[in-house]
């Protein structure tokens, strides 16, 4: 990937087009355009015939490139490219040349990833990171940070994920290497759409499809199609994603790729099963079982789990359990947890079918505490990708410095090997170039801190939003003795709100429960906006008794209030959960508990308080 490298004399003409030549397939390979397997076979023959062991550097270039091009869906290939970059780096010679050493490490890392040794991939990259900031290499950086950010959003892990591929998307995007700047958005897009975006992830989509056949990389934007369909399923719109899929699937076929058309079967037989259509789902993982085997997990596992599903619907809960084993082997190497979660809850249905209720349960419990898992994981990650977002212009001055730099830095050689006298002329440069950065620096300091105040605010309601809120939680929570109480309310049914009135009512409409709600409370206490139709109330020095009377009183003033202004014949009414401060070992804790009285609240038909305590009913009434 990032093979830079200084060039090589040679004391002839003949050998100086030679070694244009050479450099210029090398610019192409690196460059990250589609090029045919043929012709990339053939400029990959011809840099072996015309590079020599001796000339070291061109060499070990040479040596990186074929590692990145073999086949990672091939068992036998994948092992073949960490024998050759193992045989590499442990050579004393390459020490020399530090960024080709670290890009053929990045490259065996990458294939113990696609080997299923996850966690090794993963230490290594994270050395990998490392070492390209130590070099300044800007391209490494991106390469290691872009991959690293990939396997991260496949497991699950969207906090980091989003932090290495924004990273590295401004890197590319300042280098201008566009072909690498669309592979690295593609798994931006990824990740929103596995973080529960896939609106967003769509958009992606659309426009990388658009670009990558303007280019006349169709494999590239048959991926992207797969990957639409993907999100459509998530949203529910099954109909379409199947005819996305179904697409990507001819297209494949159309190639003669029997590994591209045998996993894009596994999908279409999800999607199938969501539309009920098993016989048709039993035929595409009929196909893909030739194709996809134990060593492809990322497939192999949900092609079993499908299976699964199929018996289970079928009534043969027996082979559905044993289908589920080899998923669940599968999910295990490659640390899915998402997919773990859904195989759990088919095998706790499996278990049911069979009346082996203890088992059941046990899958159920499992299934529980890793989908609470998940729930808290998301709930951070999505802490984290606001803090990602509002630091997109912090990530982005950081880069373009580190870009500036490197680019001076090869200025600076060049200009040495030409004259010593116009070294003086470079340090004067340099200087100016870190005024001009230290300038704008400062600048973006300052304007981090009106961004940050920004940030502290719902634009809609001018509430305090989710970020300040569970800030200001937190600090009460800690004051003692402990006397903080929370109040957690939604709209009831406000999907419908916007579906029959538009979403300006609806905006109208939450703007509205934030006057109410704000106008119900003390001085001392806060109103937030922590989701599109949720809001936190923080009620310090306030017991459980005080905080339900205060829930009460604002339901049913909602329910009450005269709402025609908004529209005709215009009425509201809200959902609140209660706790207080009782033995919460933290602020979440005492936010869970809320929650969950605000979904007893929902189940016991809306229009009501709930509240949630951990007490006895005899410490209850003594409080």
């Amino acid at each position: 990937m990032n093979l830079s490298l200084c060039s090589v004399l040679f004391s002839t003409s003949l050998f100086a087009i030679e070694q244009t030549s050479v450099d210029e397939i090398f610019t192409e390979i690196e460059s990250g355009m589609a090029i045919k397997p043929a012709e990339l076979t053939r400029k990959l023959e011809y840099l072996k015939t015309h590079i020599s062991p001796d000339d070291f550097p061109h060499y070990l270039r040479l040596q990186s490139a074929l590692c990145w091009n073999h086949d990672p869906t091939d068992e036998k290939q994948r092992a073949e490219a960490v024998k050759l970059a193992d045989k590499h780096l442990a050579s004393d010679k390459i020490s020399h040349f530090p960024e080709i050493f670290t890009d053929i490490k990045l490259c065996r890392a990458w294939f113990y990833q696609h080997q299923g040794r996850v966690v090794l991939a993963l230490e290594e990259y994270n050395q990998v990171v490392g070492d390209a900031y130590q070099l300044e290499s800007t391209k490494l950086i991106a390469d290691a940070r872009s991959v690293r950010g990939a396997m991260y959003s496949f497991q699950g892990n969207f906090a980091q994920a989003l932090e290495d591929l924004i990273t590295a998307q401004h890197l590319y995007d300042s280098l201008k290497l566009e072909y690498w700047s669309l592979y690295n958005l593609t798994e931006l897009a990824t990740s929103y759409r596995r973080f529960g975006d896939p609106q967003t992830a769509l958009k992606y989509y659309q426009q990388l499809e658009t670009k990558f056949i303007e280019l006349g990389d169709m494999n590239s934007a048959t991926g992207v199609l797969s990957e639409m369909a993907i999100a459509l399923e998530e949203l529910g719109e099954y109909e379409r994603a199947l005819e996305k899929y179904l697409k990507a699937h001819k297209y494949w076929t159309e190639q003669g790729s029997e590994r591209g058309s045998s996993t894009i079967a596994v999908n279409i037989s999800g999607t199938l099963l969501k539309l009920n259509r098993i016989d048709e789902a039993k035929a595409y993982l009929t196909e893909a079982g030739h194709s996809v085997k134990p060593n492809d997990e990322a497939f192999y596992s949900f092609m079993k789990l499908f299976e699964a599903q199929v018996h289970l619907m079928q009534a043969d809960p027996v082979q559905a359990l044993i289908e589920l084993d080899d998923a669940k082997a599968a999910f295990s190497r490659v640390k899915n947890t998402r997919g773990m979660a859904q195989l759990l809850l088919l095998e706790s249905q499996s278990h049911s079918a069979q009346q082996d209720w203890k088992q059941a349960f046990s899958s159920l419990e499992q299934y529980l505490v890793l989908h609470n898992e998940l729930d808290a994981k998301l709930q951070s990650n999505r802490t984290t990708e606001m803090r990602t977002r509002f630091n997109t212009k912090r990530i982005e001055t950081e880069n373009e410095r580190l870009v500036e730099y490197q680019r001076i830095k090869e200025h600076e050689l060049k200009i040495v090997k030409q004259n010593k006298q116009l070294e003086y002329a470079v340090l004067i440069l340099a200087f100016i170039i870190i005024f001009i950065i230290s300038f704008f620096a400062f600048k973006q300091a300052q304007k981090s801190k009106l961004l940050e105040v920004l940030a502290m605010t719902d634009h809609l309601t001018q509430l305090p939003n989710r970020r300040h809120t569970y800030a200001t939680g937190e600090k009460l929570f800690s004051v003692k003795p402990p006397s903080l109480a929370l109040i957690l309310f939604d709209a009831d049914n406000f999907k419908s709100v916007n579906d029959n009135y538009g979403h300006d009512i609806g905006d109208k409409a939450l703007i509205e429960l934030a006057k109410i709600s704000s106008s119900h409370m003390r001085k001392a206490d806060l109103v937030g906006r922590v989701g599109g139709e949720e809001f936190l109330i923080i009620l310090p020095e306030t017991t459980l008794y005080q905080a339900t009377e205060i829930a009460q009183r604002l339901v049913n003033s909602i329910a009450k209030s005269d709402l025609g202004d908004i529209a005709a014949n215009f009425g509201m009414t809200i959902s609140a959960g209660i706790a207080a401060q009782e033995k919460d070992k933290s602020f979440s804790e005492l936010l869970q508990r809320a929650d969950s009285a605000l979904y007893q609240a929902k189940s016991e038909g809306r229009n009501c308080a709930v509240s949630n305590t951990s007490l006895s009913d005899a410490e209850t009434d003594k409080a």
